[in-house]
C-alpha cells in the first residue's frame, strides 16, 4: 500500500510540474505540426502525397520540413486540430522570421505527450516491481522527474515518449504471443527511431524458431495496420513514403548545442571553426553502428534478456547515429534507468554507467537557455513563467561547452555498450571452439 501511495504521489507531482509549464511554451515542431494537421484534414488518406516540403508556404506550413514519420501521429494531429482548431501566424520583421502558435493548440498536443510520460513511468514501475517495489519506484522517479523528459514532452513538445509507450508495453506483455509483437510493430509507425530495439525483438523471435516466426508475422501486422486506411482509400500516396522516410541527407548538424552525438558535434565544430573536411565521420555512421549491433545481438544470443538488449540497442543508436536530437534522449533515459535498476545479467559496472548517463542527460535543459521556448513562438508570453524558468537554467550559449557535453555523453554510451558486450566474446569463442570440435 505504501508503494502504491508513493507511486501515486510521484505521478501527481510530476504531472503538476508538467501542467504548470506546458501551457506557456512551444517548440518549433509544434508549429509545424499544425500545418501537418491541416494537410491531413484537407487530403485525408492521400496525406503522404503532400507530406514533402515542396510548396510548404502554400500549404500553410511555417517551415520547409517534410513529414518523415509513420501515420499514427498524423491521425492524432488531425483529430486534435478538428477538436480545438487553432492558428499559426508567420511574418518577417527586422530581418527576422517570426512564427507564433495558438497556445491552446500547443497545449492540446502536449497533453498527449504528457499522458504518454505518465504511462511510461507507470510501465517502468510495473516492469521492475518484481525486482523490488522500492527499486521500481526509484526507476520510475528517475525517468519521470528527469529534466530532459519534462523538457521534451512538456516544454518543447515532441512525441518520442508516445512511441516508447507502445514499445515498452510490448515488452511488458511479452508473454502475449500476438498482442506484444503487434504493439512493437505499431510503435515504429509512431516514430521509427526505435528501429534498433525492434531489431532485437526480431532477433529474439528468430531464435525461438517456428513459434517466433508467428510473432514476426504479427509484428509486420502491427506496422501494416496504421497504413491500411491509406492503402484502401489512396494507395498511390504510399509510393511517396520511401523517399520521405529517407529523411535528410547526411550533413553537419547545426547548431552544435542541439547535437547530442559527440562525434558528429566534433566533426561539425572542426568543420565550422577550422574549415576541416570531416564529413566521413558522419557519412559512415552505420559502420560503428553495425559493429556494435552485432555485439548486442551476439550477447543476446547467450543471455536472451530482452530488456537489457533493447536498452543496449537504443544506446547504440544514440551513440552512433549522425544526427541525435535532444528528443531522442527521452527514450534513452527510460531504457537506461530500467537497465540500471533491472537485476538481469548486466554487470554492476554497466548498470552504474547507465544510471550516471541517465542523470547526466538531465543536465542539458538546465545548461540551456530553456526559457527561450517560453517566448519565441508565443505571441503574448507569460513573462512571470519565463522569469521563473530562467532562475533554474544556466543559459550557457558557448558551442564549445556543448561539444564537450556531447563527447562525454557519447563516451558514456560507448562504455555502456562495450562493458555489457565484450565479456561475451569469450563465450562466443568457447561456443565456436565447441562447434569446431564436434564437427571434427
Amino acid at each position: 500500500m505504501r508503494s502504491r501511495n508513493a507511486l501515486a504521489l510521484l505521478l501527481i507531482a510530476g504531472l503538476a510540474v508538467r501542467l504548470a509549464l506546458a501551457p506557456y511554451s512551444a517548440g518549433s515542431d509544434l508549429t509545424q505540426f499544425y500545418g501537418f494537421a491541416g494537410t491531413m484534414l484537407q487530403h485525408g488518406a492521400c496525406f503522404y502525397s503532400y507530406a514533402d516540403a515542396v510548396g510548404f508556404s502554400a500549404k500553410d506550413w511555417p517551415y520547409p520540413w517534410p513529414y518523415v514519420y509513420g501515420p499514427v501521429m498524423a491521425y492524432i494531429l488531425e483529430g486534435i486540430r478538428a477538436l480545438v482548431g487553432g492558428w499559426v501566424e508567420t511574418s518577417w520583421g527586422g530581418g527576422v522570421y517570426h512564427v507564433y502558435v495558438d497556445p491552446t493548440w500547443a497545449f492540446a498536443v502536449k497533453l498527449v505527450f504528457i499522458a504518454a510520460d505518465v504511462l511510461v513511468a507507470l510501465l517502468i514501475y510495473c516492469l521492475l516491481k518484481e525486482k523490488g517495489k522500492k527499486a521500481a519506484l526509484l526507476a520510475a522517479a528517475f525517468y519521470y522527474l528527469n529534466p530532459m523528459v519534462i523538457h521534451v514532452s512538456s516544454i518543447y513538445g515532441m512525441f518520442d515518449g508516445l512511441a516508447l509507450l507502445f514499445f515498452l508495453l510490448a515488452i511488458y506483455l511479452e508473454r502475449r504471443e500476438y498482442l506484444s509483437p503487434v504493439l512493437a510493430g505499431f510503435s515504429l509507425t509512431v516514430k521509427h527511431t526505435l528501429l534498433f530495439p525492434a531489431v532485437v525483438l526480431l532477433w529474439e523471435w528468430l531464435l525461438m524458431g517456428r513459434k517466433g516466426l508467428r510473432r514476426v508475422v504479427f509484428f509486420a501486422l502491427g506496422v501494416f495496420i496504421p497504413f491500411l486506411p491509406m492503402l484502401l482509400l489512396c494507395p498511390s500516396s504510399l509510393s511517396s513514403i520511401p523517399e520521405l522516410m529517407r529523411g535528410m541527407e547526411v550533413s553537419y548538424p547545426l547548431p552544435v548545442s542541439y547535437s547530442m552525438n559527440g562525434l558528429s558535434s566534433l566533426a561539425t565544430y572542426l568543420h565550422v571553426t577550422y574549415r576541416m573536411e570531416t564529413m566521413p565521420l558522419l557519412r559512415y555512421w552505420y559502420v560503428p553502428a553495425g559493429f556494435l549491433m552485432l555485439l548486442v545481438l551476439m550477447r543476446h544470443s547467450f543471455e536472451r534478456d530482452v530488456v537489457t538488449s533493447s536498452t543496449l540497442a537504443y544506446t547504440v543508436f544514440t551513440a552512433t547515429y549522425w544526427r541525435v536530437n535532444p528528443q531522442y534522449l527521452l527514450p534513452l533515459v527510460a531504457f537506461l534507468v530500467i537497465m540500471a535498476f533491472h537485476e538481469g545479467r548486466a554487470s554492476l559496472v554497466t548498470r552504474a554507467l547507465s544510471f550516471i548517463a541517465a542523470v547526466y542527460i538531465g543536465l542539458w535543459p538546465i545548461l540551456q537557455p530553456t526559457e527561450f521556448w517560453f517566448q519565441v513562438h508565443m505571441k503574448d508570453p507569460d513573462w512571470t513563467v519565463y522569469r521563473f524558468v530562467d532562475r533554474f537554467t544556466l543559459g550557457v550559449s558557448q558551442e564549445g561547452f556543448y561539444l564537450v557535453y556531447s563527447l562525454i555523453l557519447t563516451t558514456l554510451l560507448y562504455m555502456i555498450v562495450l562493458s555489457a558486450t565484450l565479456p561475451y566474446l569469450k563465450s562466443l569463442k568457447a561456443w565456436l571452439s565447441e562447434r569446431i570440435r564436434v564437427s571434427a
